[in-house]
């Protein structure tokens, strides 16, 4: 039987990535300098949500896969990317958002791209019930 374990991120900066997931999400950080240059990141109730691994690679341009961070409306969404931008993210020029998108494209510390959803503004199949 297999469950899902975390997520990996991989940075060539360990510590800036740590510290912009562990604020962004609201995380604690385990040590990230344990010897095999590798962290999670953990829930208040101690589950691994992420994890932070030391890469030699670059991020990718556009990669396959990213993280959508959802956001309760489109109010929301334009003050946690407020937010995340204080921490270190920055907006990325992305030629392909569609009519009235719903989200908008970031860069983590490490230039990870990922997702800010309106998930008031989501396709009703993509919409999460959020508190």
């Amino acid at each position: 039987m297999l469950i899902f374990g975390t997520t990996v991120i991989g940075a060539r900066d360990i510590r800036r990535a740590t510290a912009f997931w562990a604020g962004a999400l609201g995380l604690t950080a385990g040590d990230p300098f344990g010897g095999n240059g590798f962290t999670n990141l953990y829930l208040p109730d101690g589950r691994p949500l992420l994890s932070i691994q030391q890469s030699d690679h670059d991020a990718e341009p556009e990669p396959r896969m990213h993280l959508d961070l959802y956001a309760r409306d489109s109010d929301d969404q334009a003050a946690e990317i407020e937010r995340l931008v204080g921490l270190g993210a920055r907006r990325v020029p992305w030629d392909r958002y569609p009519d009235d998108s719903d989200f908008v494209v970031l860069a983590d510390t490490e230039g990870n791209l990922f997702c800010v959803v309106d998930n008031a503004a989501a396709p009703e199949q993509a919409r999460l019930d959020l508190p």
